[in-house]
């Protein structure tokens, strides 16, 4: 853990929950908080219920609402409309989806640690307190 550390809310959305859990037990190591949810929709409803997030990490491949659509309902929400977005997926074209969805990083399945890592000390430590939508926006 970095002595430095500040809170750091993690929504986690991915279907595949062996996935989810382990990847949710190295950022808890990590001293982060973690939520998962298995759909876009649970973890959107969860955020305008007034729940509070520094960064989502997000699977491009769950059943229900697309990552486009995930991506407009956080934007059209200005308590959320800056919370970042970082893709973490096996799809063979996530780097473009990423890119047009306005992710600000993009990592390939098997997720190489250090690189997660990576990502989510730049949000975390360049973020202020989480944000969080008031609720029932």
């Amino acid at each position: 853990m970095q002595i430095d550390q500040v809170p750091c809310d993690i929504v986690l959305v991915d279907d595949d929950r062996e996935f989810a859990d382990s990847l949710a037990d190295v950022l808890r190591d990590e001293g982060y908080g973690v939520s998962i949810f298995p759909t876009p929709e649970d973890a959107i409803e969860w955020l305008l219920g007034g729940e509070s997030a520094t960064l989502v990490l997000l699977d491009l491949r769950t059943p229900g609402m697309s990552a486009q659509r995930f991506r407009a309902l956080l934007v059209s929400t200005p308590a959320l409309r800056d919370l970042p977005v970082v893709v973490v997926s096996g799809d063979p074209d996530f780097r473009r989806i990423a890119g047009a969805i306005g992710a600000s990083d993009a990592l390939q399945k098997p997720v190489d640690l250090n690189r997660l890592m990576q990502a989510v000390d730049k949000h975390c430590q360049s973020r202020g307190p989480a944000v969080s939508a008031p609720a029932g926006k």
